[in-house]
């Protein structure tokens, strides 16, 4: 239309979630069954038109929407078993070993969440000369959610003794709450991009940014016997972030660029995991403030047509400037503190170092099976530093660092069918994903672990008229 595009993108999904798990990680009758039965439908809408303005202006613009909707079929059910005395912060009273106090002991849980996400966006690129390049952009965003959570209690030995009855409480109660929330917020970027010459590009970018508000739905922790029902609406995050870099061609086919970012986040949600049997997958719950900085510089290299090389590092530093209120790490479990500053602590999930490199050896075109392809073989290596596993760092929950090392061959055909032959892990690395509190623990934790060495086949055909 005229000088741009007027595009539209629907989509719809949905998700029918049907587990049995045993989430104790363990032989025991500790936490029998964890049924989150769950139908999840979403449909989002976008419509944007990208164009030409004048000879020095470009832009886009356009309207963003999405509704979503997440309930229990019917129920969650979390079901304990005749074991869970043994995994209790404290078994200084012989009560909890009451025979069938817990056996078949657990919670039914109806919810629904209710969500909708709108935004209406535009950003604008103007060349002020063929150097200078300036690019301003805008959104808006508003965002509704509402939720209703039941869960009540069921099982478990049948009693009036107050004692007994406290025992219980302590591994599951009754949690009725709703929220309805709302909230909005523009956001937006400005980009200085200048091109010297026509093989160097520096930038540099600030930008705000948003995540939109957040509410809990798997149960939420206690403090001094009451529920903190406050955490059933999440702040919504507030991002400030600045980056500047260079892109170069500094040869034909040879690329290097450098980059150096800083982002600031208020009010960051993350998923933190507590020992509270009734809150086993975790909750979302706001740090103060966090901070991740770093610099990341990567390199390509093709020589001629039959070899390419390429390669990155990156160096990052993210942190928790302020978490005042956060659950306490894995080694204080059971104490008298449930909660514990941690302002300072490394931020989960992030190495200090990580890199790649690998490259590809290419033949010259040839006839393969009757169509025009080329014989290929590749390999690369992955690699990262030691990390925090844990929302609350711990040193039991650190993950060493680890090299995964992959290759591939086969034949490639831009027109017909390509063929190749891969292989993950190769050297057959053990390694952890993620450690973590096991759910209701009193000290044990479990893993995620890494892929094993993996291989396969892919076959694919691709028509170009």
């Amino acid at each position: 239309m005229g000088g741009g595009t007027l595009t539209s993108t629907t989509a719809w999904r949905y998700w029918n979630w049907d587990p049995s798990n045993d989430r104790d990680f363990t032989g025991l009758a500790v936490l029998q069954l964890s049924q989150a039965t769950s139908k999840h439908k979403q449909w989002t809408q976008e419509i944007r038109y990208a164009g030409d303005l004048t000879s020095r202006l470009s832009g886009v613009i356009g309207v963003f929407g999405i509704w979503q909707d997440l309930k229990t079929d019917p129920a969650h059910i979390e079901e304990s078993g005749d074991a869970q005395w043994r995994f209790s912060q404290s078994t200084t009273s012989e009560l909890w070993a009451t025979p069938g106090l817990f056996d078949g002991y657990g919670i039914k849980t109806v919810s629904r969440l209710k969500t909708f996400g709108g935004a209406v966006f535009g950003q604008l690129d103007w060349a002020i000369t063929d150097q200078i390049h300036v690019l301003p952009g805008l959104r808006y965003n508003y965002d509704k959610k509402k939720v209703d959570y039941d869960r009540k209690t069921y099982g478990g030995l049948q009693t009036d003794d107050p004692d007994l009855i406290a025992l219980k409480n302590i591994v599951y109660t009754n949690q009725t709450f709703n929220a309805d929330v709302d909230e909005s917020n523009v956001s937006g970027q400005l980009t200085l991009a200048y091109k010297p010459t026509k093989a160097i590009n520096a930038f540099a970018t600030y930008s705000t940014s948003y995540k939109p508000i957040g509410v809990n739905l798997g149960g939420l922790p206690t403090s001094g016997g009451k529920v903190m029902t406050e955490l059933a609406r999440i702040n919504p995050e507030s991002v400030k972030h600045f980056e500047i870099g260079v892109k170069t061609s500094p040869g034909k086919n040879a690329t290097a660029n450098i980059v150096y970012h800083r982002t600031d986040i208020k009010d960051y949600q993350t998923q933190v995991q507590t020992a509270e049997v009734g809150v086993n997958r975790g909750y979302l719950a706001n740090a103060e403030k966090v901070r991740v900085q770093g610099v990341e510089l990567d390199a390509s290299l093709r020589i001629r047509s039959a070899v390419s090389l390429y390669g990155s590092l990156a160096y990052t530093d993210g942190k928790y400037v302020s978490f005042k209120n956060a659950p306490v790490p894995l080694e204080e479990t059971g104490g008298s503190a449930a909660f514990k500053d941690i302002s300072g602590g490394e931020l989960p999930g992030v190495s200090k170092w990580a890199g790649s490199i690998g490259g590809e050896i290419v033949s010259n075109p040839g006839i393969i099976l009757g169509q025009n392809a080329r014989f290929f073989v590749g390999a690369d290596a992955y690699f990262r530093s030691s990390f925090s596993s844990s929302p609350s760092p711990s040193k039991y929950l650190n993950i060493d660092g680890y090299t995964l090392f992959n290759a591939r061959a086969g034949f490639r055909a831009l027109n017909g069918l390509t063929v190749f032959v891969w292989g993950r892990n190769l050297l057959n690395k053990d390694y952890f994903e993620q450690l973590l509190p096991a759910a209701g623990n009193a000290g044990h934790y479990a893993a995620v672990l890494g892929d094993p060495r993996t291989y396969g086949v892919t076959i694919r055909y691709s028509y170009h008229q």
